[in-house]
């Protein structure tokens, strides 16, 4: 199991402990799913962002993301329209991007989170170890901005 970052605890901790466990949750199964790859945690309008992709480019070759929101996170797919949604339980309506929401721990059992991240790294020609180690994630965190101008 890789552990997360300290950083990103303290980021999570204005959400609700469900809320942080989805989202901790959830980044264990990208990682599982993406690894080798690299992460960009950052906060954008006040919300907890988890970017990942194939280089340290994360923001432009970006292939998912999590985002914390106040009652669930979102697994969103950059090109989620390229996705096979036979389950057909992706949403949005925009020209690309597609996501899932994930409410509770017991929403990770899901079988097509894992189908759709599989199905996105190879799509974005990423390729996978059978077991990642904790080394072959390469985590950046975006310091938060402080409430005071120095």
């Amino acid at each position: 199991m890789m552990q997360p970052p300290g950083e990103l605890i303290e980021l999570l901790h204005r959400y609700d402990e469900d809320v942080r466990a989805v989202v901790l949750g959830l980044r264990q199964v990208v990682l599982e799913e993406m690894a080798p790859c690299h992460e960009y945690i950052f906060t954008m309008r006040g919300r907890v962002m988890l970017l990942y992709g194939p280089t340290s480019r994360v923001i432009e070759d970006c292939v998912c993301m999590i985002g914390a929101y106040r009652k669930h996170a979102n697994l969103q797919f950059t090109d989620g329209l390229d996705l096979t949604d036979a389950h057909g339980v992706l949403e949005g309506s925009g020209k690309r991007m597609r996501h899932l929401k994930i409410r509770a721990i017991s929403d990770l059992g899901r079988p097509e989170i894992r189908e759709f991240l599989r199905q996105a790294r190879q799509n974005a020609g990423m390729t996978r170890r059978a077991s990642p180690a904790d080394d072959e994630v390469v985590t950046r965190i975006k310091p938060a901005r402080s409430a005071s101008k120095t």
